[in-house]
């Protein structure tokens, strides 16, 4: 094979794998039914109770089954909508790929065995109250008037978007 052909060649895995990641950052799913589950752990479920001691829960990370979850694409960032069993909805920002994705060529669609079940120990919104929109729009024209709006102010655009869609 002369060099003309493998630059052709390597050109167009390059074209095909930059097609995917174009095309997986586009497309969510949902993951539903019986044997569904996030992770989880006893301080992350206990949260409300903010005046107890935090060294008395454990942090050790264990299943909680859920109706569903669904990745979100909104703009060009991903965010996980998990159902739980009795009907609350927790959005999570936090998406963690497998390593064999992460590292390996994306010249397939992406599909939920290339991500991580969503970690409710990362935190997770259940709202998006009037208080909190005051707070997050001051935050947005802080940034705007100092001038950076680069990818975590078009993060937090998406974000409010998504949170405005799903509860209010």
């Amino acid at each position: 094979m002369n060099i003309t052909n493998k630059i052709k060649k390597a050109s167009a895995v390059r074209d095909k794998e930059a097609y995917m990641r174009a095309a997986n950052n586009r497309f969510g799913f949902k993951v539903e039914g019986k044997g569904t589950f996030i992770w989880t752990s006893e301080e992350a479920e206990n949260l409300s109770s903010a005046w107890k001691p935090i060294g008395t829960y454990s942090n050790r990370c264990v299943r909680l089954e859920v109706k569903s979850y669904e990745l979100k694409v909104v703009g060009e960032n991903h965010f996980w909508v998990v159902t739980e069993l009795d009907g609350t909805v927790l959005i999570i920002d936090e998406i963690e790929f497998t390593k064999s994705y992460y590292y390996g060529k994306r010249s397939k669609k992406a599909k939920a065995t290339d991500f991580l079940p969503p970690h409710k120990c990362f935190g997770y919104w259940t709202d998006f109250c009037d208080k909190v929109k005051a707070i997050e729009e001051k935050d947005l024209a802080e940034m705007e008037a100092e001038g950076d709006t680069g990818r975590l102010y078009k993060w937090y655009i998406d974000r409010n978007i998504l949170l405005e869609e799903t509860f209010n």
